[in-house]
């Protein structure tokens, strides 16, 4: 009988449903043993795919309403991290955006990281302020500061890194000084896959699709007003504290805007299927959105800067924007207006990201990592 490692997984938190907890699922799934310890969980936000029993959470859970304020309290995430005991595993792998990436191993230990990316608050002034309320920025600035030096010297504790993207391997490199191995995350290409829909039950027949978390740093107003400057109906899929304010932008523009809310993947892929194009207005790390609408055929119109820059190739599967703004999107939905689209050539595009490209370059990875520095 061969030797198996023991093994433990490390999450950030679980406290949304997001591309990151649907990976961490698969992730968990490769690993079905392994306990997972992580920082703070809202039980109703846990993937179901994992079992409540397999959750080890940190002291932070015991903080009343924790998962409610978490951001009041950033400055704890650290010291829970580092109070789990690991010293008993043989093989740590944590996926994180934040802080899972810096628990404390014993040197026998082989840690690999998994990074959706760099902490964008501690590392980009622009995106703290997307992050934390002004108050919380001001309150927080000394703390900041010292959480950005914890990062770097935390960072160093991890054996392997693994990147979601080039862009991501980039900020990698540049704020740890750590060299990375790109592995992109997945979307569901068997799920996701052109389909002729009848009977369409909804008014919009002829639209461009927003598929995201409603928060005010992604900017969805401009997709938006590019829309109604066009006279071009507009579907937006997705739930967040910037839904309200984002029905009054549309309230006030000339075209239908419809709000779907969170809906069921059946009724998402019928919106890729029948969408002229997905629309993409923010920076991505990755962009599994992006992803789910090649592999259903349909072009994206996209801000030409991080990680979607590796998921569509212009002018052939997609339309690539340079800058955040009204112009720049009615622009390119103009363009894209001008090409003959091939689903064919855009679905093939998408199956580079398949869920078992992942699972077996991730497991491929980690054994291969383990057994060149176990001398074996």
């Amino acid at each position: 009988m061969s030797y198996q490692p023991k093994v433990a997984l490390v999450h950030d938190d679980f406290l949304q449903r997001g591309g990151a907890e649907n990976l961490f699922a698969t992730i968990a799934g490769l690993y079905p043993k392994a306990p997972i310890y992580t920082s703070l969980v809202n039980w109703q936000k846990l993937p179901s795919s994992i079992e409540k029993s397999w959750i080890k959470t940190s002291w932070m859970q015991k903080i009343p309403l924790a998962k409610y304020f978490y951001k009041a309290l950033l400055p704890l995430y650290p010291f829970a991290f580092e109070s789990f005991d690991l010293s008993k595993y043989d093989l740590v792998i944590s996926s994180t955006t934040r802080f899972a990436n810096c628990v404390i191993t014993k040197p026998g230990t082989v840690h690999v990281s998994y990074v959706n990316t760099t902490p964008r608050f501690l590392w980009s002034a622009k995106s703290l302020s997307h992050y934390l309320p002004t108050l919380l920025i001001f309150l927080f600035k000394p703390v900041l500061n010292h959480l950005k030096k914890w990062d770097k010297i935390a960072a160093s504790r991890a054996d392997f890194y693994i990147a979601n993207s080039t862009n991501v391997k980039s900020r990698i490199k540049k704020f740890y000084g750590r060299d990375s191995q790109v592995l992109y995350p997945f979307a569901n290409t068997h799920f996701f896959k052109p389909a002729k829909i009848h009977n369409w039950p909804l008014k919009n027949k002829n639209y461009y699709l927003v598929v995201s978390r409603l928060v005010r740093w992604k900017k969805i107003e401009l997709a938006i007003k590019a829309a109604a400057y066009l006279n071009k109906n507009l579907i937006i899929v997705g739930e967040g504290p910037d839904k309200k304010r984002l029905q009054g932008v549309a309230k006030s523009s000339n075209n239908s805007v419809e709000f779907q809310g969170r809906i069921s993947l059946a009724k998402l892929r019928d919106l890729y299927n029948n969408c002229l194009a997905l629309i993409v207005t923010q920076e991505e790390d990755f962009g599994i959105a992006a992803v789910e609408a090649q592999s259903c055929g349909r072009p994206v119109i996209a801000y030409r800067s991080g990680g979607v820059r590796e998921i569509i190739k212009d002018k052939k599967t997609g339309i690539l924007y340079p800058e955040q703004s009204v112009p720049a999107i009615k622009d390119a939905i103009e363009k894209s207006l001008q090409l003959k689209w091939n689903d064919q050539i855009i679905r093939r595009n998408a199956l580079r990201f398949s869920k078992r490209k992942f699972e077996t370059n991730l497991t491929g990875a980690v054994q291969s990592y383990v057994k060149k520095n176990s001398g074996s």
